[in-house]
């Protein structure tokens, strides 16, 4: 059977992760996707294709995507990719309201090559993980001066 795992499982959303398949057929061909939701329930997604090498495993930070969103070896592609899925409304952008919460993001595996925004083929693994917009122990203090708005991150 087929598994993805991502690591680290929950992490700071600048960190980089590490996305690895294993139990695939010798050169099969996958799309992995990433879903994501953001505080007003508005979907975000993203979608690469993939081949598996001769042992049946795939490498985010070492294999290449062959289409998709992006093309290459793009380690973090899935993420910087994300955008609006087909039924949200466009241009939206993926910018987290609180920062006390973390974004939920599921990377899904599936069979065959789809294009983005295309129905994909059978979910063969998945695995689900947290981003974090800041750290334990970090304060935030609102900034607000004129017309000028922000946020000041005092560290613990």
């Amino acid at each position: 059977a087929a598994s993805v795992s991502v690591c680290p499982a929950a992490g700071l959303a600048d960190e980089p992760v590490e996305t690895c398949v294993s139990g695939l057929g010798a050169g099969q061909a996958v799309t992995l996707r990433a879903v994501a939701a953001d505080e007003r329930g508005c979907l975000f997604e993203s979608c690469a294709q993939y081949r598996a090498d001769g042992h049946g495993q795939l490498h985010l930070a070492t294999d290449p995507s062959h289409g998709g969103d992006y093309s290459g070896v793009e380690p973090m592609g899935l993420f910087w990719s994300l955008a609006p899925a087909g039924m949200e409304r466009p241009y939206q952008r993926l910018v987290p309201r609180s920062t006390r919460t973390p974004m939920k993001v599921e990377v899904l595996v599936h069979e065959g090559h789809s294009p983005p925004r295309a129905i994909p083929g059978p979910v063969v693994a998945k695995a689900e993980m947290e981003r974090w917009f800041t750290a334990p122990g970090v304060r935030r203090i609102r900034l607000k001066e004129g017309s000028v708005r922000g946020s000041l991150f005092l560290p613990p």
